[in-house]
Parts: C-alpha cells; sequence; structure tokens
C-alpha cells in the first residue's frame, strides 16, 4: 500500500510540473526562435589556447572549434507538446574560426556578446573541440561548459581515436580501450586578458526541484 501511495505521489509530482510548466510558458503559444542580430562590434572576447602536447601529432590532425549559444528563460521559450511537455527554446551551434596558422596549436576567439538584443538575447553557454585525423577523416571530439573559460584557466583532454565512428576525447584519465588506433593529448589555455563571464540568467529548468541526494535521504530518514 506504501509504495502505491509513493507511486500515486509520484505521478501527481509529474503531472503538477507539466501544467507548471504550461503556465509559466505559455504551453504550446509557440514563439520566434530565430537568432537576434549579430553585434557588429563585438568587444568581449575570451581567448582560448589549444595545444597538442605531443608535437608529432599536429602533424597528422586539426583542431576545430564550435559554441552554442541560447536562452532558455520561460518568456523566451514556450511548451512544444501540454503531453510531453518539453520546453523548446532558442539556441544554436556555431563554428568559431581557428585563427592560427600554425598547426602545431590553435588560436580561437569566443565572443560573449556576440548577439545583440534587448529581450531574449542568446547567451553563450558551452563549446565544443574536434579533433579530426588528416587521412582517415576520424574525428573525436569533447565539450566545456561556460565555467571552464575563467580567465587563466588551463585544462586538459584526451582524445581517443578507435574506428570510423564518433570518438571522444576525455578529461579525466581513463584505461586505453580495446583496439586503440591512437590518442591525442591536449591543453587548453584561457589567456589572462579574457572577458570575465556574464552572470547566469534565471532559466525555465530552474523552477523544477533538483533530486534529493543521499546524504539528504538518510538524514531526513534518521530525524522521522
Amino acid at each position: 500500500m506504501d509504495e502505491l501511495n509513493e507511486l500515486y505521489q509520484k505521478v501527481l509530482l509529474v503531472v503538477v510540473g507539466v501544467l507548471l510548466s504550461c503556465a509559466l510558458a505559455g504551453c504550446t503559444k509557440k514563439k520566434d526562435l530565430s537568432a537576434p542580430p549579430l553585434n557588429p562590434h563585438p568587444k568581449e572576447a575570451v581567448h582560448i589556447h589549444v595545444s597538442f602536447d605531443n608535437p608529432d601529432d599536429a602533424k597528422l590532425y586539426r583542431l576545430s572549434m564550435d559554441g552554442l549559444y541560447q536562452n532558455q528563460q520561460e518568456e523566451c521559450g514556450y511548451i512544444a507538446s501540454w503531453w510531453v511537455g518539453n520546453f523548446v527554446y532558442p539556441s544554436g551551434q556555431f563554428d568559431i574560426p581557428n585563427e592560427s596558422s600554425d598547426p602545431k596549436y590553435g588560436d580561437f576567439t569566443i565572443y560573449l556578446d556576440r548577439y545583440n538584443r534587448e529581450t531574449c538575447n542568446w547567451e553563450f553557454s558551452s563549446f565544443g573541440i574536434e579533433v579530426t585525423h588528416i587521412s582517415t577523416r576520424w574525428a573525436a571530439s569533447t565539450a566545456f561548459g561556460r565555467e571552464s573559460i575563467a580567465p587563466g584557466n588551463e585544462f586538459k583532454t584526451v582524445c581517443t581515436f578507435v574506428s570510423a565512428d564518433p570518438n571522444m576525447c576525455w578529461d579525466q584519465p581513463r584505461p586505453d580501450p580495446p583496439k586503440l588506433f591512437h590518442k591525442v593529448p591536449l591543453t587548453l589555455r584561457v589567456s589572462q586578458d579574457s572577458a570575465l563571464l556574464h552572470p547566469r540568467l534565471p532559466g525555465f529548468f530552474d523552477h523544477f526541484l533538483e533530486p534529493m541526494h543521499p546524504a539528504d535521504a538518510s538524514s531526513t530518514n534518521s530525524q522521522n
């Protein structure tokens, strides 16, 4: 009986969450999700230097980067389906040119003020690095969140190549996978003179409660 009550409460919570989502985002009323106008004179630059830890890898691989910009504010999106409750918000992913002519490293500039609109402006959210083998065109990639671009930050990733399928880059040490073709360690450095991040805008998903952590659950049970 207790299990049924618990299941009922969970279902009720989901239903209430969907209804609340509709109330906050205007339900199925679609909105314009097109990109804001580009800022003609962006100034808030973040400079990221990407280098191969093994110089010989620069002869075999090329670097590329893209950036994700979006806006998850509830007034800027809408609920696509009342039953599903999925929130649709404006976003776009764009190539960031490599400014380096030296294949030994890549220099990339992310502009935090890439877009220019007073309401529902798109903010920088994350960037991705892709490493491509020149001959086979095999590629490995990973993504980094906005917190990683703090001025002066330095971090590493290791890209492992196993097959022609999309390969991964890993930020934490991992055992070499079976049938490893090659791995490419990289170091990323954010210049000290880079612009500071904009304050994070509260978004639609902030209205949902965070899941209870095991420590919280145990302390709650001990009080009952």
